[in-house]
């Protein structure tokens, strides 16, 4: 089964923690039926730097003639904000990603790392954020002035059939037996649209439990009882906001991935976290994040729930024998990205060889 995989490492701690990722890929190429072939697409702030663009129609043409995107991260501190940034809206509109997928989940390994005391954490975290990803306010559609600034917020009933859909199949998918709907509907007419054709959609799955919460409830929530939650959809600007809130709550913004998902098309796999200019170059970054994004990859673009399942369970095992510093523990080593990718790797080789 060969599959082009493209590849944007990125700025900053990007190339660092994609390079972590490729192993995983090299593992699973060397010992299942998958061969992967793998295409440097190169965009972001060092690639705007040098050919005033962040996103090279070569590239893109390569992403777009590829059966999945391994993305790192994009941005350097030295360029206006969203110079380089901006690429990540382009592939995401130009390619129709309506789905950002992202999943939460706190490794038991990690329990002692979450911030909240164990009452709050209950029988663990383990949910899945499904976020709209070409709608809403970060379509950016808008105008800035010297005095005045605005962005529509435009929500459309497609916009939100198909990902709501999308979110009640993933439920079915993975045994979910609820999804929890988050919106502003006492105060946002896009939110008032979105949760009526939640409630329509939902009567074709009358055998999975439904809610809705407010965006700022919700948060609270988030908060104090994370364990009730399974798969939570909700809108762009409200998912970016509680995605990044929830992955400080499995032991650091390194620990979580994302998919960039339109079912049977090419789709992008990140880390949710930037670029870090301030530790690239350190050897510290934390490439789990993207190693997991690597998981959804295998799920989500080339249907192997069995491979994603074992990526997933040589992080658990790599976790109780060593961390970076982000989620480091007194009683085991603090590796350095390599150090944890390599972990990782062998990790995941003698579960595929066994």
């Amino acid at each position: 089964m060969k599959k082009v995989i493209a590849i944007t490492r990125g700025d900053g701690c990007g190339p660092e923690v994609v390079n972590e990722a490729i192993k995983i890929l090299q593992i699973v190429s060397d010992f299942t039926d998958f061969d992967f072939e793998l295409v440097e697409a190169p965009a972001g702030g060092e690639v705007w730097k040098k050919y005033g663009t962040n996103l090279p129609e070569k590239s893109f043409e390569i992403i777009k003639s590829s059966n999945a995107l391994l993305f790192g991260a994009l941005g350097l501190p030295d360029l206006p904000p969203g110079t380089a940034e901006s690429a990540i809206l382009k592939i995401r509109q130009g390619l129709d990603l309506y789905v950002n997928l992202r999943p939460v989940k706190l490794y038991n390994a990690l329990r002692e790392r979450c911030p909240l005391k164990d009452e709050f954490i209950g029988e663990g975290i383990d949910l899945t954020i499904v976020r709209e990803n070409t709608e809403g306010l970060y379509k950016n559609i808008g105008s800035l002035e010297e005095d005045k600034a605005e962005n529509i917020m435009l929500y459309t009933r497609e916009g939100c059939e198909r990902i709501i859909k999308y979110a009640f199949e993933y439920a079915k998918r993975n045994g979910h037996s609820k999804v929890t709907s988050v919106d502003k509907a006492n105060i946002l007419k896009p939110s008032q649209l979105w949760r009526k054709i939640f409630h329509d959609i939902s009567k074709d799955y009358s055998n999975i439990t439904t809610e809705d919460i407010y965006i700022d409830a919700f948060c609270q929530w988030l908060i104090r009882a994370p364990y009730k939650f399974q798969t939570v959809v909700t809108g762009n600007m409200f998912g970016d906001i509680i995605s990044d809130e929830a992955a400080y709550l499995i032991g650091s913004l390194g620990m979580a991935p994302s998919g960039n998902i339109h079912p049977g098309r090419v789709s992008m796999y990140e880390p949710i976290h930037g670029s870090a200019p301030d530790i690239a170059g350190k050897g510290i970054a934390n490439p789990v994040g993207t190693i997991l994004s690597v998981k959804l990859m295998m799920e989500e673009s080339f249907n192997s729930r069995e491979i994603g399942n074992e990526i997933d369970k040589a992080v658990e095992d790599a976790l109780q024998d060593g961390r970076t510093k982000d989620i480091k523990s007194r009683e085991l080593k603090t590796l350095s990205t390599i150090e944890m990718g390599d972990l990782i790797a062998n990790k995941l080789k003698g579960r595929l060889k066994a």
